[in-house]
């Protein structure tokens, strides 16, 4: 639900901030008072558009916040921007050099995402304002939401998005590149020529280590005998020199017990280099000078080096494109089977998709009775006894979808069904029933949406309602009627609704009075709720105008006291 509402800078209102709570708030003021600019300050955070016409004189931006409290899981919509537990605070700045900037908790978006997320949040509902039951693609959500168990539609959809793969893979196989005699031909004889080559992991960087050995192998054997010999061939080997400076060390050792560990490091030390002497006198006798081996480990990286240019980079690239030109050939002698295959998957998913789909259209014929019935009778309840109204379903027709019996003349089954749904309504008698975006003048409108929205309040997602100038055009008992219907609505829904009407305000959970006032010489809008009491006086104004009295006061408390109990 929408908890606080901030505005700063737009068109009358200087500075606002307000709470909203759960339940029916009601606003009401004198005409031009500035209710039509409350109305505009959210349509700016739903994503309409930005005029900088409605900077406030002399302020060089305006600026709208609104901050949404989540019941439940987070709408994927949202999951990039909030996190469970989180508020959602919506904000949008309009600059007044004709710049706009849109943000979700911080998070910088495009209008276009606004108007989105805006979609999922509230519902503005009346003329020339943001209406969801305008957007033909919700009317099959609500039909659905209304007579379609959620477990038949999610497998008609899996069955769909099923046999579209399937067509989709169908298709690839069909039109996919046949490989020429000679491709067929040089990936045969390239996976031999690789299967032949033995490639090992690894080997390749054996063999250029084997390589720098073999090209030096004169000079690593030279050495190596040069390096033995001073060690503990020579008549003043190294070895020997240490072993008669150990003799010293260790009579020093016997008289300074601190020195003896020394000794024994020392005495490990030239066991360890009479060690590498032996190793060095073994590794001479290994190495030997040999051009053939040398020209074979050339010969094998050279394979390694052009294998690398013909078919991928080193061990891991090569066997790749070894398993992908085979994958090619084994895709290509199979063809004709992998069709079949698909081809019979295909049939027995449109069996699938059909059945299931008429399922769904049999329900959706049966709900759109049972909701054409209600909906008429709630809007002769408001005043509009000669009001029309229908949900036509129409077959799924053209590219919009796929075939799924096979007649001359075949279903055709969208992703979410059969057909399309679409509400059509005739205000007036007479009228033929036209879609709901031509129709109606703002009072209208407004109770029309009511009465679709009171049948459809508990299925219909959207946590917010805003109604404006519902109660254009009535009076009496059907104001007293629109009243308890948008109570009644109240109970699925957070709504907000601005009217002129006692009979309406009376029912409000929290009522708000918009007024006009002088600020440092300017006029200003303001909003205020009001306590009990003021609330008394404000419908005694609405009642009899700027001239209020006891009678009137006690009327207004009468009000109050009948919307209590009703």
């Amino acid at each position: 639900m929408l908890s606080r509402l901030r505005v700063k800078n737009y068109a009358l209102i200087e500075e606002m901030d307000l709470t909203f709570g759960a339940g029916l708030n009601i606003l009401t003021g004198q005409t031009g008072a500035g209710k039509s600019i409350l109305i505009g300050s959210m349509n700016l955070i739903i994503g309409e558009k930005a005029s900088t016409e409605m900077v406030r004189s002399g302020a060089e931006e305006a600026f709208v916040e609104a901050t949404f409290e989540l019941a439940g899981k987070v709408p994927d919509l949202l999951s990039s921007y909030v996190r469970v537990g989180e508020p959602v605070l919506v904000r949008r700045q309009v600059i007044r050099g004709g710049r706009s900037y849109a943000f979700v908790n911080d998070h910088q978006v495009t209008v276009g995402k606004l108007k989105e997320i805006g979609n999922i949040l509230l519902d503005l509902l009346g003329q020339h304002h943001h209406q969801s039951l305008l957007n033909v693609d919700n009317h099959r959500q609500l039909l659905d939401r209304f007579a379609v168990d959620n477990e038949l539609s999610q497998n008609y959809t899996t069955a769909f998005m099923e046999l579209k793969e399937r067509q989709s893979e169908l298709e690839s196989t069909i039109n996919a590149e046949e490989l020429t005699r000679e491709r067929q031909e040089l990936y045969r004889f390239q996976l031999q020529e690789i299967n032949a080559a033995k490639l090992e992991t690894g080997e390749q960087s054996l063999l250029e280590e084997k390589v720098t050995i073999l090209r030096n192998a004169q000079h690593l054997k030279d050495t190596a005998r040069k390096l033995s010999y001073s060690l503990s061939e020579d008549d003043d080997s190294a070895l020997d020199s240490l072993r008669g400076m150990l003799k010293v060390f260790e009579s020093l050792a016997e008289l300074d017990s601190s020195l003896k560990e020394k000794a024994v490091q020392w005495k490990e030390a030239i066991y360890s280099l009479d060690d590498i002497s032996m190793e060095l006198s073994r590794y001479d006798d290994t190495i030997e000078a040999d051009p053939e081996r040398l020209d074979w480990v050339n010969e094998r990286l050279q394979l390694y080096r052009d294998f690398s240019k013909k078919y991928g980079e080193g061990y891991d690239g090569i066997m790749a494109y070894k398993e992908k030109i085979a994958d090619e050939l084994d895709s290509l002698e199979n063809r004709d089977e992998k069709i079949k295959v698909l081809e019979k998957e295909i049939t027995s998913l449109k069996t699938k998709v059909y059945g299931l789909g008429s399922k769904i259209s049999a329900k959706r014929s049966n709900g759109a009775k049972d909701l054409k019935k209600r909906i008429k009778a709630e809007l002769a309840e408001l005043g509009m006894q000669g009001t029309k109204f229908d949900a036509v379903l129409t077959p799924v027709s053209g590219n919009a979808g796929v075939a799924v019996t096979n007649d001359d003349d075949p279903y055709l089954a969208g992703e979410f069904g059969l057909e399309h749904i679409e509400f059509l309504i005739s205000p007036n008698p007479g009228e033929p029933l036209k879609p709901l975006a031509k129709i109606a003048s703002g009072g209208e409108m407004s109770r029309i949406m009511l009465g679709l929205k009171t049948v459809l309040a508990k299925v219909d997602a959207i946590p917010l309602l805003v109604f404006d100038e519902i109660d254009v055009g009535i009076g009496g008992d059907t104001a007293n009627l629109v009243g308890k219907k948008l109570k009644a609505l109240a109970q699925n829904h957070q709504v907000i609704s601005i009217t002129h009407l006692q009979q309406i305000a009376s029912f409000a959970d929290r009522h708000f009075q918009v007024r006009k006032a002088e600020r440092g010489g300017r006029t200003v809008t303001e909003v205020a709720e009001l306590s009990q009491e003021e609330r008394v006086a404000e419908i005694a104004r609405m009642i009899s105008g700027e001239k209020i009295t006891d009678l009137t006061l006690e009327h207004a408390r009468e009000f109050l006291r009948g919307a209590a109990e009703a």
